[in-house]
């Protein structure tokens, strides 16, 4: 399959930047997720780490949170966020896989009022 194919169909499912979800009252805002954003695709070689860091902040106060990464693995960093922080950061490292190809990090923040929030930073795995 054509390499810039698969990487939008990887786009398409993941989403480029935030997808904002909230199922709480109409008075209450999603939370907001942000990170370094470089113009451009994140590029790291096959089997290396790329380290990433999203800003959050949310007026419903800090829940819960999850990370996947796609064609590659997150470590995340284990240090806890007081449950109804209100601003955080969420840090880790993407290990890339053994394939050149697309891949991501995605990071899904919940609020205490319901609330959701998703952000995917896109990752161009090179040939090492």
């Amino acid at each position: 399959m054509n390499p810039h194919l698969k990487l939008f169909l990887l786009l398409l499912v993941f989403g480029i930047g935030s997808i904002t979800l909230s199922c709480a009252d109409d008075d209450s805002d999603p939370p907001v997720i942000t990170y370094p954003d470089n113009g451009m695709m994140y590029e790291v070689k096959t089997g290396e780490l790329l380290p990433f860091e999203f800003t959050v902040a949310t007026d419903g106060g800090y829940s819960s949170h999850s990370l996947e990464g796609v064609a590659g693995t997150i470590i995340s960093d284990q240090t806890e966020i007081p449950n109804g922080a209100k601003d955080f950061r969420i840090k880790g490292g993407f290990f890339a896989g053994d394939v050149p190809g697309p891949g991501a990090i995605k990071l899904t923040v919940r609020d205490n009022e319901g609330g959701q929030s998703s952000s995917t930073i896109g990752v161009d795995i090179l040939r090492d």
